[in-house]
């Protein structure tokens, strides 16, 4: 991996890996804000189809900037290139790997009754033009500005400290937890949702180290949300 600056105290680092995710949380909301104010004095419902989007977009810009101002502020590298045949070949896997994964485990989640509800699905349910918006924001915006505040960020902070595998771990971890409020259901539902999404972020954290590139785990995540989205937006045009 590209050299990092130096180790702190691991009390410290966790500290800090839990506060840049609930900082970019923060930013995130408040440029949300900064969006709906004037939306809503121009007449924009954000509860059809193009506002609910346009507001994810703008919370979404919120994370990348934070992120990138902290690396930069800290000195953080972040490398990010033209992805080579070998990379661009073990996103595709990863992509499939994090799909395999997924189904398990939500066959696990089913058979322990720990399915939760999910916000964005109720919502393409109303308009499965939802699920199309979703995923183009996702190769747009979602999956680089997530990507750049997890993996390159905090996995990067995390890493100064406990290496590749801890680093790994803890940034899945708050990954799945931002995840929270994307689900419905009992406290245990919600948590096993986010803890599902925690192990498709383990998948895009390995593929970081493994490559020291951010477009690996971009593009991976990308394709993984085109691939839910796209099969969520069939069959509730099938029904």
């Amino acid at each position: 991996m590209t050299e990092t600056p130096p180790a702190t105290g691991p009390v410290r680092t966790v500290l800090a890996a839990t506060g840049l995710t609930v900082l970019a949380i923060v930013v995130s909301t408040l440029v949300g804000v900064v969006f709906l104010v004037p939306s809503l004095a121009l007449g924009l419902d954000v509860e059809t189809t193009l506002g609910l989007l346009l507001l994810t977009a703008a919370g979404q810009i919120g994370f990348l900037a934070f992120a990138v101002l902290y690396a930069r502020q800290r000195g953080l590298p972040v490398p990010v290139r033209v992805p080579t045949a070998r990379e661009a070949g073990l996103a595709l896997g990863g992509t499939l790997v994090a799909l395999v994964l997924a189904t398990g485990l939500s066959v696990l989640l089913a058979a322990l009754d720990l399915v939760p509800g999910s916000v964005i699905e109720e919502s393409g349910t109303i308009d499965p033009n939802f699920f199309l918006g979703v995923a183009v924001l996702s190769v747009l915006i979602v999956a680089p500005a997530e990507e750049y505040l997890f993996r390159g960020v905090v996995q990067g902070r995390l890493r100064e400290t406990f290496g590749p595998v801890g680093a790994v771990v803890g940034s899945s971890l708050l990954f799945g937890s931002v995840h929270l409020a994307n689900y419905t259901g009992s406290v245990e539902q919600v948590v096993a949702g986010a803890l599902l999404i925690a192990g498709t972020g383990a998948v895009l954290g390995a593929l970081y180290e493994w490559t020291d590139n951010l477009t690996v785990p971009i593009v991976t995540h990308a394709l993984y949300n085109v691939v839910l989205a796209g099969t969520a937006y069939v069959t509730a045009t099938a029904a």
